[in-house]
């Protein structure tokens, strides 16, 4: 790649990010129906062609801002895979999945409210949950591979990942009042000694 494509490469990718934030900020304090590209244009400080060169309308720039969160959360698994399958159940070490899923939510929880919280009719909970199902889903056929599963896969990965957004969404409405290293131990601990040995039962 030449130095020049570089250049541009970083160029689009830093106007990009700064529509989004400027979007993202909108949302924040307005329905998504009243805003328009206009606002867009005005909060980014930039023109109506530069914002129609990235994306087609609000709708267009609101779908790839979700995409590009969806492929984050699934690349968490993709990079750190051999260090995720190493990981051997304890209650005292967070699980590398869960520690790398909360720190990245903690650096992007801005992004994550508005999704979740502002924007509820994007079913943002739902595609996040598929993503996590699918992450688990890949990470069951690595470790067990031919073994007996002792639950069905299908309501285990819908189990495990209802679970896990469930304490996201809980945990960014309490404004993150735990450290994601907190997060990660705990339901490292769950998931290793079971809700009923969790309960003293």
């Amino acid at each position: 790649m030449s130095i020049t494509t570089l250049r541009s490469d970083r160029r689009v990718h830093k106007t990009r990010q700064h529509i989004t934030h400027a979007f993202l900020t909108l949302c924040d304090k307005r329905d998504f129906e009243d805003i328009v590209v206009r606002d867009i244009t005005d909060a980014a400080d930039i023109s109506r062609s530069t914002f129609y060169t990235h994306f087609q309308d609000k709708y267009d720039l609101l779908e790839q801002i979700m995409k590009d969160k969806l492929a984050e959360l699934f690349r968490l698994y993709e990079n750190n895979k051999t260090q995720i399958l190493r990981y051997v159940p304890h209650h005292e070490v967070p699980d590398p999945y869960f520690l790398l899923l909360f720190m990245h939510l903690s650096e992007q929880a801005p992004i994550y409210r508005v999704l979740l919280f502002r924007l509820p009719h994007l079913r943002f909970e739902d595609r996040m949950s598929e993503t996590i199902q699918h992450t688990i889903g890949q990470r069951v056929d690595n470790n067990r591979m031919d073994q007996k599963q002792p639950i069905p896969l299908d309501i285990l990965l819908v189990s495990m990942a209802s679970w896990i957004v469930g304490m996201i969404l809980n945990w960014l409405k309490q404004g993150m009042i735990y450290s994601p290293n907190y997060m990660a131990i705990q339901l490292s601990r769950i998931a290793s000694i079971g809700f009923y040995q969790a309960m003293s039962l």
